[in-house]
């Protein structure tokens, strides 16, 4: 049986990354769903619910997406697939992005919260309070941040999805192999 390296290589992404990866993915399309769901929501019952339910999860998200971010910073990502410096240039700056977005998403939704002297939480059981005092001036610059932020990332995932799709079915170069583990990327010339 073949031992799975942690670490990335030239050619492929280790299991810490393939895990950072699809956890990520998981704990961001979740929140951009529910964000999206109960955003234009009159205020009520059903829209607090949802929000509690946004507060909860993200609460949870942020180690992970945190330690994503993190890990990403101090690994080195595989070559480029792409032939073309324009596509890899690309490429970079997409996952960059997408790195910058989860960053300030797992910032300003704390510090949305702790903006009005609230603490956020998973519901009722886990609570982190502000070590601020209310900062209440710069709540509705936090609130636009997040919202901002939450709709750049949706663009970059749609553009990353599309790269993904473009590699896989048009290039058939085999870029899933990357995030799945199967060792059948094609190697780059």
């Amino acid at each position: 049986m073949e031992i799975k390296s942690v670490h990335d290589s030239t050619m492929q992404y280790g299991v810490v990354s393939r895990l950072n990866h699809w956890i990520g993915a998981l704990f961001v399309l979740l929140l951009l769903g529910i964000g999206l769901y109960f955003d234009n929501m009159p205020r009520g019952s059903e829209k607090h619910f949802w929000l509690r339910m946004h507060v909860a999860i993200g609460t949870v998200a942020i180690f992970f997406l945190g330690f994503r971010v993190f890990w990403r910073m101090v690994s080195t990502s595989p070559l480029s697939i792409s032939k073309h410096r324009p596509l890899q240039y690309a490429s970079r700056l997409v996952h960059a992005l997408l790195l910058i977005g989860i960053t300030t998403l797992i910032m300003s939704g704390p510090l949305m919260i702790w903006s009005m002297g609230h603490p956020f939480g998973i519901f009722d059981f886990i609570f982190v309070s502000s070590p601020f005092p209310p900062f209440e001036s710069w709540h509705d610059a936090l609130e636009q941040a997040h919202e901002w932020a939450a709709n750049i990332m949706l663009c970059l995932i749609i553009v990353h999805l599309l790269a993904v799709l473009k590699h896989q079915f048009i290039d058939r170069d085999g870029i899933l192999a990357r995030m799945t583990g199967r060792n059948t990327l094609k190697s780059r010339p």
